[in-house]
């Protein structure tokens, strides 16, 4: 028993294998070391010997299945992973199925009364709710900068963000938003003393254009133009909103620069980005929690509140196949990056309990099953 290893199936293995030792000792000794006691009873111990042949034949079966699976799980591993990945999206987590959970969510009032419990424990005032926050934050940041850091792009993502890119909508709500910036910058003082700096800098010939012309006028008449969804009519302006598309529409374009930045570059944006945010989200999110917490707790399900409701239902209308898919196909890719030894190891503590009762009882049934077959012979 000394080389049976410490696992969570020890107990089952160590009762598997005594059976299957008593199965071989037993035959051996009726078979081959002939007692005095076996003349007596010459039928019941055929019998035995019969069913300790049984047992040990099952017991030896139902083994060598336990040991081909996990086998054939190492041997295997990519396989595997990519079926685990199929059942995981058709199944398991399939759109129907997410849509289903999600609905369970906001419907149960038993939710809605745990989520209440938490608020009226931890967030009792706005200054308590931020310090809760912040501390949060600081105990998963370091993983979530170096994720975002270490994250790649793969091109059905890539592929996914183009296409919401050039989405009509997205595209004329970032023309708006982007047709209203212009607006401002043309009217700021700062704006235009750049761009004299600028034009005295250039040639001759364009300072003697720039006197016939107003620039800020210009960029002001383009971004009313962008902000009120005009048609652009002037062959300048055409250029310039060309231009302002194939930027909206680029998403991609982005995320491969992304992508191709040095790591150190990365960890330089990422931390500079969330330095500068987290401070007004952590207030952002206090300022909700406390707001709404009153509201939140006159509803007898999330579902009868309007902003969870809502942004629920946002979530139900994204999620279609390719959102099962892509849960399946990152699963896949997870278990695949394992040691193939190491992914079977985890599958056999988790599993080995149940099949170690399954050669258990494989033992047992064999020897009743060989008794059986004893008995039948001797009746004949």
């Amino acid at each position: 028993m000394f080389l049976i290893k410490d696992t969570p199936y020890k107990k089952r293995q160590i009762i598997s294998l005594s059976l299957l030792g008593v199965s071989l000792t037993g035959m051996l000794l009726l078979h081959y070391f002939p007692m005095p006691i076996y003349s007596n009873y010459p039928s019941l111990f055929f019998i035995i010997e019969h069913g300790l042949e049984g047992g040990l034949v099952g017991g030896l079966c139902d083994w060598f299945a336990v040991w081909k699976t996990y086998n054939a799980i190492e041997t295997d591993s990519n396989k595997v992973a990519i079926e685990i990945g199929k059942w995981v999206s058709k199944d398991l987590l399939n759109q129907n199925t997410l849509r289903a959970q999600l609905n369970r969510i906001i419907e149960e009032p038993e939710n809605q009364k745990e989520i209440i419990a938490l608020i009226e424990t931890y967030f009792d005032s706005q200054e308590n709710t931020k310090k809760i926050l912040d501390d949060f934050w600081a105990k998963i940041e370091s993983p979530v900068i170096n994720y975002i850091v270490n994250y790649n792009f793969n091109s059905k993502e890539i592929s996914i963000i183009s296409d919401t890119a050039n989405d009509k909508t997205i595209v004329n709500t970032v023309k708006l938003c982007i047709g209203d910036t212009l607006m401002q910058i043309s009217e700021e003082e700062k704006f235009r003393e750049l761009l004299d700096k600028t034009i005295q800098e250039q040639n001759i010939i364009t300072k003697f254009i720039s006197n016939f012309i107003n620039i800020p006028e210009l960029i002001r008449g383009y971004g009313e133009k962008l902000k009120s969804g005009e048609t652009i009519t002037s062959t300048e302006e055409h250029y310039v909103d060309e231009m302002v598309t194939l930027l909206s529409i680029s998403a991609d374009k982005y995320i491969l620069a992304w992508d191709s930045l040095p790591v150190e570059k990365k960890n330089e944006a990422v931390k500079a980005l969330i330095f500068k945010i987290k401070e007004s989200v952590g207030n952002i999110l206090a300022r909700f929690i406390i707001e709404y917490k009153n509201d939140l707790k006159a509803r007898k399900s999330l579902s009868d509140y309007k902003p969870v409701r809502d942004l629920f239902s946002f979530i139900e209308d994204k999620i279609d196949e390719n959102v099962s898919s892509y849960i399946g196909d990152r699963i896949s890719e997870r278990l695949q990056s394992q040691d193939p030894k190491d992914f079977r190891d985890r599958i056999e503590w988790q599993t080995r309990n149940v099949l170690e009762n399954i050669r258990i009882n494989g033992t047992i049934l064999g020897f009743f099953l060989g008794g059986l077959l004893g008995i039948v012979q001797i009746s004949k």
